[in-house]
């Protein structure tokens, strides 16, 4: 763990954000930290809905390019939580601890790793991004339009990854207000400016990405506006310390990969994952794959409920450590599963039952909507699970122990390619068995997750 200079104090609006997470009954600090949370996913499923809507009108090869393109998009979000995911087990550990100075150089640290890592990963996945649609042989149509979102959206990286650190960053020191505040501005900019330049600049799929971009631009100025109104001494620190100062920044940079590279490469493996299932899917056409893009974004309201909680559990979980109470700890994580398990319950059942008047707001097309009800009525049936990977995975990252999500969740995700090939294509069982796939791999996942959970060895992870 690397040492700080003890002379600068943080103020105090910062421990105020701490002690209602230390000193607040556990039931009552996880839902001031998780219905904040939870609106600003909200927020972003009905992006992802409009976003849908807006490119349906585009006709058949337009949602299926959106489709796969989208997974290429969430592979680069994942790979930004690398420095995001370090940042908030950090911050949150050392407020906990009231360990002020090392609070304000995590935030400087991040922040020129965010500019860095963005930089590298913009140069890796730009030849990635021209190919990848055709490696994985798409129709022509359908490949070139995935093309035009992925390549406009890679090169805002910047702006994505520095609104993801810095939100990060509020999160980790018990602000989940504010970012749902900012969150809501950047996606209503997003989607008022959505039509005007697929439709009036007529730029279609790429009108969309310079949407995204720019909506996250204003994101990222917004939190580092507010970044440096909580912590005053921030603005002294930074211009006393070189952004790039190797001395200190090498050591934090590797240990912001350390820590948060195993989540990173699992949520953007899961990404790629499906960036190979879609050249499964698009074996049995157009409209599967179609499908199965609208079928996610339906999935995107119990998903992002539970990511809502999971980032409140995450700096829950690094605060109570930090202040050396891991059985607060835990008892949050029990009662945030407790929640998002009967949610999801919920969500599920209405899924099931209401599949195809739900497909239909997005498409006319019949096959698309066959196959997206076939789609959801199957993966809804263990979708519980999915409380348990996502809420565990918060809980796994606040306390730093990142190792067992990412060798859990990765490994059973990758295997659901050549179980789907071998069942869709090899014994001829259809497209079917991709989705009986999905939702078997989702209950291992959120099972062996749990069960590791149950060794409390996370309690004695030190960072």
């Amino acid at each position: 763990m690397q040492q700080e200079p003890t002379q600068t104090a943080l103020q105090e609006p910062t421990w105020a954000d701490r002690d209602k997470i230390i000193g607040q009954p556990i039931g009552k600090t996880l839902l001031r930290l998780a219905v904040p949370a939870v609106i600003s996913t909200l927020f972003t499923v009905i992006f992802e809905i409009i976003d849908m809507f807006w490119i349906g009108k585009l006709g058949p090869v337009s949602i299926a390019a959106l489709s796969a393109s989208s997974f290429y998009v969430w592979m680069l979000r994942g790979l930004g939580l690398v420095i995001a995911t370090g940042a908030i087990a950090l911050i949150s550990r050392r407020s906990g601890e009231k360990n002020a100075p090392s609070v304000l150089a995590v935030i400087i640290d991040t922040t020129a790793a965010t500019f860095l890592f963005s930089l590298l990963i913009i140069a890796v996945f730009f030849p990635i991004g021209i190919n990848v649609f055709k490696w994985i042989k798409l129709e022509p149509t359908v490949a070139a339009g995935a093309v035009d979102y992925g390549i406009v959206f890679l090169s805002g990286l910047l702006f994505v990854y520095m609104m993801m650190s810095f939100e990060f960053i509020l999160r980790g020191i018990g602000d989940t207000r504010t970012p749902m505040i900012i969150t809501g501005i950047a996606l209503l900019l997003n989607a008022l400016l959505d039509p005007v330049f697929i439709f009036y600049f007529h730029m279609g799929l790429r009108g969309a990405a310079v949407a995204t971009i720019l909506a996250q631009a204003l994101g990222a100025l917004l939190m580092a506006g507010v970044i440096f109104k909580k912590l005053p001494a921030l603005k002294k620190m930074s211009v006393n310390r070189s952004l790039f100062n190797m001395k200190t920044f090498l050591p934090r940079f590797r240990e912001l990969i350390t820590i948060g590279g195993p989540i990173g490469l699992s949520d953007a493996g899961f990404s790629m994952i499906y960036l190979m299932l879609s050249g499964i899917i698009s074996i049995f056409g157009k409209e599967p794959l179609a499908a199965v893009g609208i079928g996610h974004r339906l999935e995107a309201l119990p998903f992002f409920i539970c990511l809502g909680f999971s980032m409140a559990v995450a700096p829950m979980v690094g605060q109570y450590l930090g202040a050396g109470d891991p059985e607060k700890a835990r008892q949050s994580v029990y009662l945030s599963l407790k929640i998002t398990s009967g949610i999801l319950l919920l969500t599920s059942l209405f899924f099931f039952l209401f599949a195809p008047w739900l497909f239909r707001l997005f498409t006319n097309d019949a096959a698309i909507i066959t196959h997206g009800t076939q789609y959801l009525r199957i993966v809804v049936l263990l979708e519980v699970f999915l409380a348990m990977e996502v809420v565990l995975g918060g809980a796994f990252s606040g306390a730093g122990d990142t190792g067992p999500p990412f060798f859990i969740i990765f490994p059973i995700t990758f295997l659901r390619v050549p179980a789907a090939y071998l069942l869709a294509v090899t014994a001829g069982l259809g497209i079917k068995a991709v989705w009986w796939v999905i939702g078997t791999t989702t209950f291992f996942k959120g099972a062996l997750l749990l069960y590791w959970f149950n060794k409390n060895r996370w309690m004695k992870k030190n960072i």
